[in-house]
């Protein structure tokens, strides 16, 4: 079965159309294709939770075949938190399922006026049904009722109460192989456009499905995954993670020399107790109390999550991982593990962004509203989102909200998407790529980590690599797989029956990102837009070769895209 159909949610009426999709769109898949179709289906100057904006789900174009990490979806939307583009990418058991299913889209449109609603797919159909049963429940509890023992075929997107109250932080949870929603589309505010449709939940259940069919070069493909598998396998990268996860890099951020680590609402780079919730440690107490390393879909060979347990050795949370650990962690100088896991946890189950609710937590502490380091006023404030009080609905509406609530103008945002946690005034590539991707301060968007490299490299390395991220998250694998342009043209060549490469992956991926760009222009955005706060620009790190902030100008930053 080839990915080709469309899937058409009308929540006002309550109708459920599919359509073929059409030619110009049959070689895009995940961020690709959700990037286009917002820009040609949505009104960029409507507001992102009303009935006229839409929601697009998509798996990759390798979605379903057996190329490792190939399950990773796209949520498409115009978000509450930027108000521009946003694609927020998932792991989990849902891209693959949707995929064998013959599903290249879903589009979720217009929005209930009767309560929540669920909709449910597999072999037999596609159906819309009344969920207000469902309203008001978090994602542990939502996902051991909707998947249950059926994790082998099954697997669901929610949301928890963040998203029914349409707040800005809220993300759409994705089941994991064990059943669990630790998988989020968190960035930019999904859960609340989910929540604006009267969504509660999407589940999908291949079973029964046939099988991903292959054209002409069926053997290609397959010598091609088992070559990949091969060289991810032997990449001393995906050891490191395979160990560690991402929070293996805690110990090295956190140096002197790099000052990554954001502490008390970024004013630092460095946290004296970093160490506490490192990969390093975490590992040593997993080893101690049964915890382990897992995929976070079927077919993963890296498997970077970290399962996490207590001194019980009782689940706490997984995908534990670094951007997490320093926003909920050193941001709020918070730890040790053992504490940072249950505000994950409850992140996961609320159904927050942990990185855009670890900022805005820094922002109220910086306000006062809590002191620094208070564990359990933090856990307080999350219990306030989860219930929807006034001071809930402040905190879970985002950073940027936050700080216009407290009058603090320091705000760690760009186009109003919280900082991730690695530094643009020392790795200040990441700065080039939060200023000039469309999708503002997202880490995913290009990782550039290179230090004392001229402007005029840190330029093309941004740009590179946001081609390289739109590209991946396109045909749906993960970036930790390290999957080159080169790689991609020969998945979809062997898969499709066409003669891709490299270059043809990047024409494809700059043609996306032109779209984004566009569908920002159309909403409003200037060159303007694409800046850091002034405060990074001002406040400089204390570097062992002297001050750092961040000082690329915006003539050059410009020329990231012409």
């Amino acid at each position: 079965m080839e990915q080709n159909r469309i899937v058409r949610v009308d929540m006002t009426a309550k109708t459920i159309t599919e359509e073929a999709a059409p030619e110009r769109y049959r070689f895009l898949g995940g961020r690709a294709l959700t990037a286009q179709l917002l820009l040609d289906e949505t009104d960029p100057r409507v507001h992102p939770l009303s009935r006229e904006a839409k929601l697009f789900i998509a798996p990759g174009l390798l979605g379903g075949t057996a190329v490792t990490t190939s399950g990773r979806t796209s949520f498409g939307f115009k978000s509450p938190l930027t108000g521009g583009t946003k694609e927020a990418n998932v792991g989990g058991q849902l891209g693959h399922r949707l995929a064998r299913l013959g599903i290249k889209a879903i589009v979720v449109d217009g929005a209930s006026d009767d309560g929540w609603y669920r909709l449910d797919i597999d072999n037999e159909g596609i159906r819309l049904a009344k969920a207000d049963d469902l309203a008001g429940r978090s994602n542990y509890d939502l996902h051991a009722e909707l998947v249950g023992e059926a994790v082998l075929t099954r697997a669901a997107a929610t949301i928890g109460p963040p998203g029914e109250l349409r707040l800005a932080s809220a993300s759409v949870a994705v089941t994991d192989p064990e059943g669990r929603p630790s998988r989020h589309a968190a960035r930019g505010g999904p859960g609340a456009v989910m929540g604006a449709k009267g969504l509660k939940a999407i589940v999908v259940d291949d079973a029964g499905a046939p099988r991903i069919v292959h054209g002409e070069r069926r053997d290609d493909f397959r010598k091609e995954v088992t070559k990949f598998s091969k060289v991810v396998l032997e990449d001393p990268r995906t050891h490191n993670l395979s160990r560690t996860g991402t929070a293996g890099v805690v110990k090295f951020v956190n140096r002197d020399n790099v000052q990554s680590m954001p502490t008390r609402n970024h004013r630092h780079g460095t946290w004296a107790y970093a160490d506490s919730i490192s990969g390093q440690a975490i590992d040593e107490l997993s080893q101690e109390r049964g915890g382990k390393m897992a995929p976070c879909m079927a077919g993963c060979i890296i498997k970077c999550a970290i399962l996490f347990n207590d001194a019980n050795g009782q689940h706490v949370t997984s995908a534990f991982e670094f951007e997490s650990i320093a926003l909920l962690g050193s941001n709020l100088e918070i730890g040790p593990a053992d504490a940072v896991a249950e505000l994950d946890r409850m992140c996961d189950d609320i159904g927050l962004d942990t990185i855009e609710v670890g900022n805005a937590i820094g922002v109220a502490m910086e306000a006062g509203v809590l002191d620094w380091g208070d564990w359990e006023g933090t856990k307080k404030l999350l219990e306030e989102i989860r219930a929807g009080t006034p001071l809930g609905r402040i905190i879970g509406n985002g950073t940027e909200h936050v700080a216009r609530t407290y009058g603090i103008d320091r705000v760690p945002v760009v186009k109003g998407q919280g900082l991730p946690a690695w530094e643009p005034r020392t790795l200040k590539g990441m700065g080039v790529t939060y200023s000039t991707s469309p999708q503002g301060a997202d880490h995913t968007a290009g990782m550039v980590t290179a230090r004392g490299a001229t402007t005029e490299t840190l330029i093309k390395q941004s740009r590179h690599e946001q081609l390289v991220m739109m590209a991946i998250d396109s045909v749906g694998v993960c970036q930790f797989s390290n999957a080159l342009p080169a790689d991609m043209a020969q998945f979809v060549g062997h898969r499709f029956d066409i003669d891709w490469d490299d270059e043809t992956v990047l024409k494809m991926a700059r043609t996306a990102i032109d779209a984004e760009r566009e569908f920002n222009r159309r909403a409003g955005f200037d060159r303007e837009d694409d800046r850091l706060p002034r405060w990074l620009l001002e406040e400089a790190l204390p570097l062992p070769d002297g001050p750092s902030a961040f000082d690329i100008p915006g003539e050059e930053l410009d020329k990231v895209w012409g």
